[in-house]
């Protein structure tokens, strides 16, 4: 059985943002048409940085390792919203998100990509991670981690990981 739902349904943008209908994620994006997409880095007071290794019926890159949480804005959500449900869903990690959370917002061929960064105090076990998606979760030294997810081989998110800990750090 395949651990991504294609029956989400997702908001569709255009060029300037304007919200034009919606779609399953099973049906292609005509040209012009974008959804929502948010990625999260999670630090410890340590400075090293949570990452997931996704399961192996994953259908992008499954058994690589990613980053702390992410995935697709439902229908309706915000982004805000759509990263606060996959931090629980995937992390069992609860905490409200707002915009001064985002870092960054990068736009692809059929999506928009906006990154957010937290930094915890929480431990590994104190975390529920989402078995009908993520194998395992660990910390790492930011070194350690561009590594792992340099496995990807699209974007080792070195530069998502290096405006992540620089957007906590201007937040102290």
């Amino acid at each position: 059985m395949v651990a991504d739902r294609l029956t989400e349904h997702w908001d569709i943008y255009n060029h300037q943002f304007q919200r034009i209908g919606d779609r399953q994620r099973h049906e292609t994006l005509a040209a012009g048409e974008f959804h929502l997409v948010v990625d999260a880095f999670i630090f410890n007071a340590a400075g090293s940085v949570l990452l997931q290794q996704r399961v192996a019926d994953k259908i992008n890159f499954p058994n690589y390792w990613d980053c702390s949480a992410g995935g697709s804005v439902l229908a309706g959500e915000t982004i805000e919203a759509g990263m606060q449900r996959e931090l629980a869903e995937e992390l069992g990690f609860h905490r409200t998100v707002t915009s001064a959370d985002n870092f960054w917002i990068r736009s692809y061929s059929h999506w928009v990509e906006a990154w957010f960064a937290f930094q915890t105090t929480q431990s590994l076990s104190d975390l529920t991670p989402q078995h009908a998606e993520l194998q395992r979760i660990a910390y790492f030294t930011p070194d350690v981690a561009e590594r792992h997810l340099t496995q990807i081989g699209f974007n080792n998110y070195h530069l998502e990981l290096e405006r992540a800990w620089t957007h906590l750090q201007q937040r102290k």
